[in-house]
């Protein structure tokens, strides 16, 4: 067995709502042209936990009922099993696999099921994944987070704004729109550059310059 295990739930984490609409569908039709309708963006990230972290997956019995085995090796789900047919969902399927087979001391639940229906135990390595927008770069780092691998920063560079950085530009977007005025440059600073301009005229031509007063 693997050292490290993603108990994986398929719909909604490897295509979503967001993919459906970008993609023109979902994959349902149980042949292989379903392929083209499961998330890229998902699946890279689920192929770096493999490639970081040496998971392999164990796949939710709701879902590969019916799928064709083909499916299986395009997506090149590195699985390394599923889990046992039984009623409660994603939750009871982890903790009947679980009763079958040692677990290993590292392992991570990819799942949009609540997070409610799972034990104190699962919730503990329970990824909660949206729906609505599939797997993302948040779940990713929270999965390697729960694996206990570091996310090397060329993998996924950290895109998440400082929140004291987030507050001074709230603050200068409500002086921009309040207080337009101070954002304007000066009089002073335009005369200041007309003079200057008129300095590198005149040592190019010869002429004398004589400077102006410059009102604030």
């Amino acid at each position: 067995m693997s050292e490290r295990l993603i108990m994986l739930d398929v719909p909604g984490v490897l295509y979503s709502d967001r993919s459906a609409a970008r993609l023109g569908g979902t994959p349902n039709t149980g042949t292989l042209r379903d392929v083209r309708f499961f998330d890229p963006i998902a699946l890279g990230f689920l192929r770096r936990l493999f490639g970081i972290a040496g998971a392999r997956v164990v796949v939710s019995d709701a879902w590969r009922r019916g799928t064709p085995a083909a499916i299986f090796q395009q997506l090149d789900l590195q699985v390394e099993g599923m889990t046992p047919a039984v009623h409660g969902g994603h939750a009871a399927e982890i903790g009947a696999w679980s009763a079958q087979h040692a677990m290993p001391g590292a392992w991570v639940i990819l799942s949009t099921a609540p997070a409610a229906s799972f034990s104190a135990e699962q919730r503990a390595r329970l990824v909660c994944v949206d729906p609505a927008e599939g797997l993302t770069v948040d779940n990713f780092r929270q999965a390697l987070d729960i694996l206990g691998v570091a996310c090397p920063s060329t993998v996924t560079p950290d895109s998440r704004v400082e929140p004291g950085l987030k507050a001074k530009l709230r603050h200068l977007q409500r002086l921009a729109r309040e207080e337009p005025e101070r954002f304007m440059p000066s009089p002073a600073a335009d005369g200041a550059r007309e003079q200057a301009v008129a300095v590198a005229v005149a040592s190019l031509t010869g002429k004398q310059f004589t400077p102006s007063v410059i009102h604030a």
